[in-house]
């Protein structure tokens, strides 16, 4: 069996500021958004990272499920990019003040990495892979 994981879906609490922060500073392309009826407010939000989709949809219409938890705990993702500094400053200079970590750190493994807060709080390590091939996609 070969299997690949090709999406994810998160809920949000605000469906414009998330699709905003990863098109603008993630840098997502918009697939789709979708009203459950016309001119009805956004339901559900597609974005490509690569041949990665990250779908948005509003935590509110599902406040039973979320009674005793918070969006954003429990889940960590990770973005590979080319130049790690580069998107760091891509970062700050969106006014994406939502660093976990600091300035990005080499780490031991081969990555070079900082951690970034998404406006729900999921946690994103966005990386550069400097280990000369020991970890491959």
């Amino acid at each position: 069996m070969n299997a690949k994981v090709t999406s994810v879906f998160l809920y949000v609490n605000d469906i414009i500021r998330s699709r905003d922060f990863y098109h603008e500073v993630v840098g997502a392309s918009v697939v789709q958004q979708l009203s459950e009826y016309e001119g009805g407010p956004i339901a559900l939000v597609v974005l490509r990272l690569g041949d990665f989709t990250l779908m948005l949809h509003p935590q509110d219409a599902h406040d039973e499920e979320f009674r005793d938890q918070r969006v954003g705990i429990g889940i960590h993702l990770q973005i590979r990019v080319s130049d790690v500094d580069a998107f760091y400053q891509h970062c700050i200079e969106q006014g994406a003040m939502l660093s976990l970590s600091g300035e990005p750190v080499d780490q031991s493994w081969g990555w070079r990495e900082f951690a970034l807060r998404d406006p729900d709080g999921y946690v994103w390590s966005v990386y550069q892979d400097k280990s000369n091939g020991q970890w491959t996609s």
